[in-house]
């Protein structure tokens, strides 16, 4: 067997889709994380794709995620909301806090959405995407699972907590920032893991403290902050804003399953504004469209063909796997064809 095959993009989503219906999920909300799973491979981000498609299952199964959640979305003051996501899958409760989101501040130029009793919700830049398709400025914050010390710590108190920021453009693909906090992402460690290869030295400590290359290792230890103490910091900030402001897990809180605890309870913030809030709509794309142009146009450096906008480079790798079809790793192969074979349906491959 070869170490990647491709699978066709409809293919995949109409399995995922099927199985999470027998799963016991509503067809529109597995339509919902199915597309979330497919962006993240589009962009060539298979860490956050179809990779954790696996695990969704699992908790679904053992009842750490509610195939049937009943989402609460209150308005607490006049642009700001507060989201219960009754512990459903994290792509269904972040899709329906953006959309209320925007719809909040349709009307009022601006909304806040703070989300609670969440789950694993994908690619922040998913929904800042959207967001900006629908021409609002988008800010996504996500806190996750402890696997990173406090500068100068040797425990795992905080998550790789993204940041991601979505700008609208006209006429033209938005520009889409998204980061984790840590020097790498934690799923790119689990894709290590499961591929069996070793990680470069500077992105994880093993339990006790000391640098490794061995991915198993660092899943049992920490992944270290982007930029030291400044990482550390912004990390410590989504977490404040997503999980303490929000009313969600914190800190070591999150996921940690100790003492019974039946839910991840992870905790998102949203920031939409209306991309006319301070200008009109027209004036707002030309002043835009001139700053993105001094910086695609700036000079380049030494072997440098093209400089590119965030999201750029995952936005060209979209359009190449629509037609070629998502990438799959043989060992993530077989976990699909046992899900098929599990639930009785056909893994599509084209």
């Amino acid at each position: 067997m070869s170490d990647q095959v491709r699978l066709p993009v409809e293919g995949l989503q109409t399995f995922m889709v099927q199985v999470l219906h027998k799963a016991g999920v509503p067809v529109a909300d597995g339509e919902c994380v199915a597309a979330n799973l497919i962006k993240a491979d589009l962009w060539g981000v298979g860490t956050h794709g179809i990779s954790r498609f696996p695990r969704y299952l699992m908790r679904l199964g053992n009842g750490t995620i509610n195939c049937r959640p009943q989402i609460s979305i209150q308005n607490t003051w006049p642009a700001v909301i507060a989201v219960d996501g009754d512990n459903g899958l994290g792509a269904v409760v972040g899709s329906r806090a953006l959309q209320a989101a925007m719809d909040s501040a349709g009307r009022s130029g601006i909304c806040v959405a703070g989300v609670r009793n969440s789950n694993h919700f994908g690619a922040a830049g998913y929904y800042c995407e959207l967001a900006a398709r629908g021409n609002y400025v988008a800010l996504v914050l996500t806190n996750a699972l402890a696997a990173m010390p406090p500068w100068g710590g040797k425990s795992a108190v905080l998550g790789t907590n993204p940041v991601a920021i979505g700008l609208p453009r006209k006429n033209k693909e938005p520009v889409v920032i998204d980061l984790a906090t840590s020097v790498v992402a934690r799923g790119k460690i689990i894709a290590a893991a499961k591929q069996g290869i070793a990680i470069p030295v500077g992105w994880a400590l093993d339990e006790d403290g000391r640098p490794t290359t061995d991915p198993e290792a660092a899943l049992k230890g920490m992944i270290l902050p982007m930029a030291g103490p400044k990482g550390y910091a912004l990390a410590l900030a989504v977490d404040h804003l997503s999980g303490v402001f929000t009313g969600a897990a914190f800190g070591k809180n999150v996921a940690s399953y100790s003492s019974g605890q039946k839910q991840a309870n992870m905790g998102h913030l949203i920031i939409v504004m209306k991309a006319d809030a301070f200008l009109g709509l027209d004036s707002y794309y030309e002043r835009a469209e001139a700053f993105l142009q001094q910086v695609k146009t700036g000079e380049r450096a030494a072997g440098i063909t093209e400089i590119y906008l965030p999201g750029e480079r995952e936005q060209n790798t979209e359009k190449q796997t629509l037609t070629t079809g998502v990438s799959v790793p043989a060992g993530l192969l077989s976990e699909l064809k046992a899900i098929s074979a599990d639930f009785g349906v056909p893994l599509y491959s084209g």
